[in-house]
């Protein structure tokens, strides 16, 4: 393993395109269409649609940024030439705790569903998920050390067979068992509920932003960075419409269910090996998020130590597989501290089961990934100024006004989902007792840093005043 600054191009559009579905999708289109019926009725449809207009603003954004400044850990770069050495290092530091909370929930919940599909007992269920989770992290970990090229076809296989399948397999089986009458009436609570529960969804989309992280290792990403983001928001929008129609269409909306695994076996439309096979895809889609989680966010750790901000050791890269071992290796230990605490400490409380505290973990990320969105988003007030010659070599380039308004709005929206989240009393516990104190070591962290940088003769302000050697538009 040798230090290199040059991360190969092998990513092509497909392999965008799965990267991005891979990540957005997640468990919960298995979850809240099922558990949101009873709230807002058939028209829970409507919700999902709704959800994706504030994503759009986001994609917007991203599709410019990721076409003008296509470079490894893109978030990392954009956010350090905003906000300067101080916001870049905690955004790294925010994406740090955001993935190793992402590490554990995903593996949990993967052990909870193969757990569920082989009968294991509620009570061995907690150490059954976080063993199972283990072998999963460490397997996604070894992967993500392969060719970038190798890694992207895995994701796409992934994403096909785990996130796509299943979900086509479900649509097709529920079309005999579908009932028009289910959606007389359309509105049965009135459509306010319908607006909230499209709040709700919104985070069913969130992800769109990881493609600025790996925009270093796309083809053409001038073109295929754009094109990317926009198949991937139609096919999501469409893929939810329908999976949450076919819900509403063969379940009752007065008759509350917990899951669409749920409603499978209660419907009793598909032969008990089929229902099977799709809880263990189900279980294959969260390893299609999994997988992205290592390979896009390795990038910002990469760049932040590259750029000295980190220790140097972290911006090594494979010499033969032009993979940054040292900053997977990070995220893999954070993941597994994540598992092996939080997981089993609000697991074992009475008031949560493991499910529930995989669920609370998500929340950390979901304010995390927020948070982050916000200070990109406004970048586009600074950026095209600062550089304006990358501006210019856009793939994508409105004109900055409209920019600025889809930033503003994207930014704002960002804002007020955060705020949203504290709403639900456990969630905002447990945000504020990890993301704050996490912060605040951070910042600490941060200044410590800069001190042994100056002494050393390193003026953070001069790097950051210039864009990695490494963007290029080929």
């Amino acid at each position: 393993m040798v230090e290199d600054h040059e991360l190969k191009r092998g990513l092509n559009l497909p392999m965008a395109i799965f990267i991005i579905i891979g990540m957005v999708i997640g468990a919960s289109i298995w979850i809240s269409p099922a558990d949101y019926l009873i709230e807002t009725g058939p028209a829970i449809v409507l919700a999902y649609i709704i959800a994706v207009i504030p994503a759009i603003f986001i994609a917007y954004v991203i599709a410019y940024f990721g076409s003008a400044f296509p470079v490894a850990g893109g978030t990392y770069v954009i956010g350090s030439r905003l906000l300067g050495g101080f916001g870049g290092f905690m955004i790294v530091w925010l994406i740090i705790l955001a993935v190793g909370s992402t590490l554990a929930y995903l593996a949990t919940t993967f052990g909870i569903f193969i757990g569920q599909a082989i009968g294991i007992p509620a009570g061995a269920e907690l150490w059954f998920s976080i063993i199972v989770g283990l072998i999963v992290l460490v397997v996604f970990y070894l992967l993500n050390w392969i060719k970038i090229e190798l890694s992207g076809l895995i994701e796409l296989i992934i994403t096909l067979v785990g996130d796509i399948l299943v979900m086509v397999i479900f649509i097709i089986a529920a079309i005999p068992n579908f009932s028009i009458s289910n959606f007389d009436p359309l509105f049965p609570l009135g459509f306010g509920p319908v607006l909230f529960a499209a709040l709700i969804f919104y985070f069913s989309y969130s992800g769109f932003s990881l493609i600025l992280d790996v925009a270093g290792e796309v083809k053409n990403p001038k073109k295929n960075i754009p094109r990317a983001l926009l198949i991937s928001i139609i096919f999501l929008t469409g893929i939810y419409a329908i999976q949450a129609l076919m819900v509403a269409g063969i379940q009752d909306w007065q008759s509350p269910v917990g899951t669409v695994i749920e409603i499978i076996l209660g419907g009793a439309f598909l032969p008990q090996g089929v229902v099977l096979f799709m809880t263990i895809l189900i279980a294959l889609a969260i390893a299609s998020t999994l997988h992205p989680s290592y390979m896009a966010f390795s990038r910002d750790v990469m760049m932040i130590a590259r750029e000295k901000l980190f220790p140097e050791k972290l911006s090594k890269v494979h010499e033969k597989h032009k993979t940054p071992i040292p900053a997977l290796t990070l995220l893999f230990i954070v993941g597994l501290i994540f598992l092996f605490t939080f997981i089993p400490i609000l697991g074992s409380l009475p008031q949560y089961d493991t499910e529930t505290a995989a669920v609370l973990l998500s929340a950390v990320v979901g304010v995390t990934v927020l948070i982050i969105q916000c200070f990109v988003s406004i970048g586009v007030f600074v950026l095209p100024k600062k550089f304006p010659e990358w501006h210019e070599k856009a793939g994508f380039k409105p004109s900055l006004k409209a920019l600025k308004i889809m930033g503003l709005i994207g930014s704002i929206t960002s804002l007020i989902f955060v705020f949203l989240l504290f709403l639900d009393p456990d969630a905002g516990t447990l945000i504020s007792l990890i993301v704050f104190p996490f912060a605040g070591v951070g910042a600490v962290l941060y200044f410590i840093r800069k001190s042994m940088l100056k002494k050393r003769g390193i003026d953070i302000k001069e790097i950051l005043n210039k864009l990695p050697e490494s963007v290029s538009s080929e």
